[in-house]
């Protein structure tokens, strides 16, 4: 029994938006994240509603602002995240945008990173004296129909 592999085909984009979403830990930091998309590969066919499937290729980007009485020396050990253990932080969300990027061939990929766990190392300082910070960090990811050239002409006029 063989798999048939799905015909697809990697598509160039444009980045329109790349903002930071903002979560506030119970500790004062400040969590910023975003999802940098790297490759978008599409199905050639299309699903009954006119929509190819997307796959994405991504990295999170993140960034902790820590408060000044939080810093100590840098650590001379690494952070194993095999052996430390973390402590769980709560927070909540301040702001969660969308990252937006246009495919050349009409569509508008929407992701939006959504902070679901943070565990602060607080006997491991990074080389700015901070507390090592892990995340977990899912992605929504929505597509839209870009206008047709022809209908942008008939909004505009």
């Amino acid at each position: 029994m063989s798999t048939a592999i799905p015909e697809a085909r990697e598509v160039d984009f444009s980045v329109r938006k790349e903002d930071w979403s903002r979560y506030q830990s119970t500790d004062g930091t400040l969590i910023r994240v975003r999802i940098i998309v790297r490759k978008i590969v599409r199905s050639i066919q299309l699903g009954p509603q006119g929509y190819p499937n997307f796959s994405l290729e991504s990295m999170n980007a993140v960034s902790a602002i820590v408060p000044d009485h939080m810093k100590r020396a840098p650590s001379t050990e690494p952070w194993d995240p095999r052996k430390d253990i973390g402590e769980e932080m709560k927070f909540e969300a301040l702001e969660e945008n969308w990252q937006e990027y246009h495919t050349t061939d009409g569509f508008k990929i929407l992701v939006k990173p959504v902070l679901m766990k943070v565990w602060r190392y607080s006997t491991k300082y990074n080389s700015f004296g901070e507390p090592v910070y892990q995340v977990n960090v899912q992605s929504l990811i929505n597509v839209e129909k870009l206008p047709s050239p022809a209908a942008k002409e008939l909004v505009g006029s």
